[in-house]
């Protein structure tokens, strides 16, 4: 009688730990998304082989893939280097997030620091990939909307779908914004 209860307590339990924490996990475009960018060697696994898309990304990450995709990664680029506040000379993405400054891809905080180690949000990455594209001319309105509204027009984003371009985004979310601003015509 006893193992009954503590295994129908157990059940419920169990029961209201999934309904209360969300799962998420990727959905077939991030899949798909996250695919493509592994096999041109963009997105990188890991250890275990997997990409974990439904992970948070952080913004060191992002500057990291944008590097790999715009081929500098093993390339010198020229500029003034912008000293970071919150990075080390020894952290493992140091050179591509001062190639990405240099590149005028990212900026940073106004008080000189960068959050590496922080999950990046979309209206960031939304940001980060007009820059990529060399289509941040000409702006209207504030930041972020004038870049969400650039990335509509030129085909990165779908129009109006965007929840909150607040929320921090995951690794599949930003294989999907990557793997449709390669797919960008640029004229």
């Amino acid at each position: 009688m006893k193992k009954k209860i503590v295994i129908g307590l157990v059940s419920v339990i169990l029961m209201l730990t999934v309904s209360i924490i969300p799962l998420e996990s990727a959905t077939d475009e991030q899949a798909y998304a996250g695919n493509q960018l592994r096999i041109l060697g963009l997105m990188k696994g890991y250890t275990d082989g997997s990409l974990k898309l439904d992970n948070k990304i952080i913004r060191a990450e992002v500057a990291a893939l944008l590097i790999r995709t715009l081929g500098y990664s093993d390339k010198v680029v020229l500029g003034q280097e912008k000293a970071f506040t919150d990075i080390e000379k020894g952290y493992w993405a140091v050179e591509d997030i001062q190639k990405a400054y240099k590149l005028k891809l990212i900026v940073g905080d106004p008080g000189g620091t960068f959050r590496p180690t922080e999950n990046i949000k979309y209206a960031e990455v939304i940001t980060i990939m007009v820059n990529a594209l060399g289509k941040n001319q000409e702006l209207e309105g504030d930041w972020p909307n004038n870049y969400i509204k650039r990335a509509e027009e030129i085909g990165i984003i779908p129009k109006d779908d965007h929840g909150d371009i607040f929320r921090k985004v995951t690794r599949g979310e930003v294989s999907v914004i990557l793997w449709d601003t390669i797919l960008v015509k640029r004229n």
